[in-house]
């Protein structure tokens, strides 16, 4: 539910039909917004069969087993890392409306911000799945100042890989990349991508802190985000 409420202030841009480097068609963004709801759904499903840790097991984890690279989260326990990356995270359709500042874009805007949903709707419902399906223990649960009562919640054994990664980075490069499909050889573009990267990597970097995440789930988060920021608009444009 989390990712559907984000992308809602999408759809507050309005604007006049104008030449557009894309092309759309009814069914196929009926059939891109569908198959992420759908995989939203199903995700819900998977996850009644996935079970909480009970306290044997959580006493039984070793941190020992982590990865090396995968240590650095082990003793963070951050609150308000925690709501920093929540802030990024909901606050992150912001980015995808500044196309309205852009002469070039805001008469297409109620287009583009329905790019910016599909790309979000994609990387969310790849993440609940794989989340569903691979359980990962959250490195807070190995953490001795982290009450009990949080390790034996479901939501821990959501770790790999991080939403608010996937989801940040997906929205930042969508809209990073329909800028760039307008201005093609902009000596702007290194900065506008390096913003794209930016907002993500700090999203990730708090989910870290707050004892969420461990190093791979961050990096393949924004992979698959990036991925998907991408490929939508990619997928749309005029051949």
């Amino acid at each position: 539910m989390k990712y559907i409420l984000l992308l809602l202030p999408c759809f507050l841009v309005f604007g006049a039909a104008a030449q557009s480097p894309y092309q759309f068609s009814k069914k196929g963004e009926i059939a891109w917004v569908g198959s992420g709801a759908v995989g939203l759904g199903f995700s819900k499903i998977l996850g009644k069969y996935n079970k909480p840790l009970n306290a044997a097991q959580i006493a039984g984890l070793d941190a020992g087993q982590v990865p090396r690279f995968d240590r650095y989260s082990l003793n963070h326990f951050s609150a308000s890392a925690r709501h920093g990356s929540d802030a990024l995270l909901y606050g992150s359709p912001i980015i995808s409306l500044l196309l309205v500042l852009d002469p070039k874009i805001r008469r297409e805007t109620p287009k583009y911000a329905l790019l910016n949903v599909e790309s979000a709707l994609s990387a969310a419902a790849l993440t609940t799945i794989v989340k569903r399906l691979a359980r990962r223990t959250r490195p807070l649960a190995y953490n001795p100042e982290v009450p009990l009562a949080l390790k034996m919640e479901q939501d821990a054994r959501a770790s790999f890989f991080s939403g608010h990664t996937s989801v940040t980075a997906a929205l930042s490069f969508s809209t990073a990349k329909i800028w760039q499909d307008h201005h093609r050889g902009s000596r702007w573009s290194p900065l506008v991508w390096a913003g794209a990267v930016a907002v993500p990597v700090a999203t990730g970097f708090l989910r870290m802190k707050a004892g969420k995440h461990f190093p791979s789930d961050v990096a393949t988060g924004l992979v698959i985000g990036a991925f998907c920021g991408w490929v939508v608009p990619e997928l749309h444009r005029l051949r």
